[in-house]
C-alpha cells in the first residue's frame, strides 16, 4: 500500500471520558545534550507534548508518565544487559545514569509531572512489561491511549503494540514522538516508517492540535 499515515480514515474518535495521555520516557537521560542516550529530535517535540499535557490536565484527562530505569542485572532484560557495552554504555558501572532515581531518570523539567499525574517506572521497552502501568490504567478506567514520547521505534513502538493487544484504542501523536539516526536510517526516516506502519496496523496517528480539537468537540457535544 502507498498510503501515508495521514491518509487513513479514523475508525474511532477520541473521547475525553475514555482517554488518558501517555508520555513515554521524556527524561533527562534522553533529552539533555550530551546524555549517553541522547535523542536530539526529542527536544523538538517538548512544546507539542507540553501543550497536550496542559490541555489534558485542564480538562480532567489523566496524564501518565513512564520512566526508563533499572535496578541492576536482576531488574534488567538479559539481552539489554549483555549488549550494552557494544552500544557504548557501561551498564554494569555503579555510576550508570539510569540506575535507581538518578538525574537521567527524572522527567525533563519542562514536562515535570504534576501532583495528580501518574509516574510509572519500567526496566525495558514495553511500558506494560514488568511495571504497574496496566494496574494504573485499570484504576483510571480508560480504554483509549494518546501516546507521546521517545524513542518511537523502541519504547513507543513496543508499548503501542502491547496496548493494541490489550484492546486499547491507540492514538499516536505524530508531533509528539521522536527517533534518532541509527541502524541505517535517519531519525526522520524512522519516524515516517513507524508512523505509516502504526496507522495501518495498530491505531490512529494524529497531531497534537487535531487530538485537542477532537477532544474539545466531544466535550461540547456532551
Amino acid at each position: 500500500m502507498a498510503k501515508r499515515y495521514w491518509d487513513w480514515d479514523p475508525v474511532f474518535r477520541l473521547d475525553p471520558q475514555k482517554s488518558a495521555l501517555l508520555v513515554i520516557d521524556m527524561q533527562n537521560g534522553f533529552i539533555e545534550e550530551g546524555a549517553v542516550l541522547e535523542v536530539p529530535m526529542a527536544r523538538q517535540q517538548v512544546p507539542a507534548i507540553k501543550g497536550l499535557v496542559e490541555y489534558c490536565r485542564a480538562n480532567g484527562i489523566p496524564v501518565v508518565y513512564t520512566r526508563f530505569c533499572i535496578s541492576g542485572e536482576e531488574g534488567c532484560n538479559r539481552f539489554y544487559w549483555n549488549i550494552a557495552k557494544q552500544r557504548g554504555m557501561d551498564i554494569q558501572s555503579p555510576d550508570f545514569e539510569f540506575l535507581g532515581n538518578a538525574h537521567a531518570v527524572q522527567v525533563t523539567p519542562e514536562l515535570a509531572p504534576a501532583p495528580n499525574d501518574h509516574v510509572v517506572d519500567k526496566p525495558g521497552y514495553d511500558c506494560f512489561a514488568d511495571s504497574n502501568l496496566a494496574d494504573v490504567l485499570r484504576t483510571l478506567n480508560v480504554s483509549q491511549l494518546m501516546v507521546t514520547g521517545t524513542v518511537l521505534n523502541w519504547c513507543v513502538d513496543s508499548t503501542v503494540r502491547a496496548a493494541y493487544h490489550r484492546h486499547y484504542e491507540v492514538a499516536v501523536i505524530a508531533d509528539g514522538v521522536s527517533s534518532y539516526d541509527h541502524a541505517g536510517a535517519t531519525a526522520e526516516q524512522w519516524c515516517n516508517m513507524e508512523l505509516d506502519l502504526m496507522a495501518e496496523a495498530f491505531g490512529r496517528v494524529m497531531t497534537s492540535s487535531d487530538a485537542m480539537t477532537e477532544l474539545r468537540s466531544a466535550s461540547e457535544a456532551g
